[in-house]
């Protein structure tokens, strides 16, 4: 049953978060919270400024082998696959393409309530990632 193991692995993010990129100015919030009868982690992120999107997530175990994977849904009608980790407190997400590669790198804090992430994307599939952005998502309350 690793299927059940690899999604517990994500509890550590249950609850809301306030998030912001640092260079840009951006702000946001993000909450995690269990699907009613579980199974998934929905990610729900909102952001103030209105040139960036809103957006939902669907996180469970829909790879191949059970592996973690990220439905990603936001207010422009984009919509993404990424698959996921989560071990010794380093959160990935990644994509190959189709169009272009795209990588977030989050280390969670030792008493969990940051989580410093790197954002990278390349310009074609299997390409080079280069560094985009920085974020961090600050808790504000578990759940």
């Amino acid at each position: 049953m690793s299927h059940g193991l690899n999604l517990e692995h994500l509890h550590i993010l249950i609850g809301e978060w306030e998030t912001t990129v640092p260079d840009r100015g951006v702000n946001g919030r993000t909450t995690f919270e269990w699907l009613e009868s579980g199974g998934f982690l929905i990610q729900r992120s909102t952001v103030q400024q209105p040139e960036y999107p809103d957006s939902i997530s669907v996180i469970g175990a829909t790879g191949s082998d059970g592996a973690l994977q990220q439905h990603y849904f936001d207010s422009r009608g984009v919509a993404r696959t990424y698959d996921v980790t989560l071990k010794d407190n380093v959160w990935t997400t990644f994509r190959d393409g189709p169009d272009w590669p795209q990588r977030f790198v989050g280390h969670i804090s030792e008493d969990g309530n940051t989580i410093t992430a790197r954002l990278e994307r390349g310009t074609y599939p299997g390409g080079p990632l280069e560094h985009d952005f920085d974020m961090v998502y600050t808790r504000i309350q578990a759940q």
